[in-house]
């Protein structure tokens, strides 16, 4: 029986200016993708792409309509460290290109954004009869994202939208459970995480934040390739930002995205892509406005080391 863990750290920021001050912009992390278990260590790069549209209208003849177009990409540095048989350790180090394309203001920043170190326990669980075609894994997981990226760019003097700097300035701590039910050449993977903010230095905090995934997952091989294609729903929420004990209008909200994806394993090298594309989406944004979230998309490569320890 092959067993699959799915690790994902969904986490998503909320607040850019135009476009993000008014929605859960921004790249997160998305996810580690599904992770060859035959193995213990990797090491791995992550390209992920995600474009917003915004659009504010005055209804006055004073003021103009306001738009932009805000893209993110994300490059990472994705790794694993077996510590024991059921313990492991899951490093990301990215860095961050955004683009603000709007009426009224145009920006480009780019830099190296804050790192995260998620701690990885798997509990043992009562296994079926040795015949069976069941088999199951779960995952749970602590973890802290480090305030190393910067966080106080400006833009003609003035500090720019808190979701577009390449850090948030707090320490944060990430929750995350992940269970994987298998069932012959069939999967069920459902996977949740929350990200609880700190603030910054300049007393400000961003919402905290709430993710959740279900996916569908099959097991093929063909010509000594593993290829596991996948579809299922995303979702994504986050509370308001606050400044000292005031709430931020027109930052957090939530979403939904449907989303298809593949991956190809083939000896120690495992590509994946996944895509996604919003359902539905509800950002806390002013009657004036309108916050739109596009497609996304990731591709990674993974190259893993140690032979993993099998778990009873």
């Amino acid at each position: 029986m092959r067993r699959i863990l799915i690790i994902m750290l969904l986490g998503v920021s909320t607040r850019v200016l135009m476009a993000c001050d008014i929605c859960g912009c921004s790249l997160g992390g998305l996810s580690y993708g599904i992770l060859n278990q035959h193995y213990q260590d990797f090491l791995g790069l992550r390209y992920g792409h995600a474009k917003f549209n915004a659009f504010i209208d005055h209804n006055s003849q004073y003021l103009e309509p306001e738009f932009s177009e805000d893209t993110y990409q994300r490059m990472e540095i994705l790794g694993r460290i077996g510590l024991t048989e059921r313990l492991s350790l899951n490093l990301q180090l990215p860095y961050l290109s955004n683009d603000m394309d709007g009426s009224h203001q145009k920006v480009k920043s780019s830099g190296l954004g804050d790192p995260t170190m998620m701690l990885y326990f798997s509990p043992k669980l009562k296994m079926p009869k040795e015949e069976s075609l069941w088999s199951n894994v779960i995952q749970i997981g602590l973890g802290l994202k480090l305030p190393f990226g910067e966080h106080q760019k400006e833009d003609n003097g003035v500090i720019i939208n808190r979701n577009f700097q390449m850090g948030s300035g707090s320490l944060d701590y990430i929750f995350s459970t992940n269970y994987t039910l298998n069932y012959s050449t069939w999967a069920v993977n459902l996977e949740s995480s929350y990200k609880l903010n700190g603030k910054n230095s300049d007393d400000y905090k961003i919402g905290n934040q709430f993710n959740y995934s279900v996916y569908l997952l099959k097991y093929l091989t063909i010509k000594d390739k593993l290829v596991l294609p996948f579809a299922g729903v995303y979702h994504e929420s986050a509370a308001r930002h606050k400044e000292g004990n005031y709430e931020e209008f027109n930052t957090g909200g939530r979403a939904l995205f449907a989303t298809i994806g593949t991956q190809v394993t083939l000896n120690r090298i495992t590509l994946n892509f996944q895509y996604q594309s919003p359902l539905n989406q509800n950002y806390n944004s002013e009657s004036i406005a309108q916050i739109q979230s596009n497609d996304r998309f990731s591709v990674g490569l993974l190259f893993s080391f140690l032979p993993k320890v099998k778990l009873g």
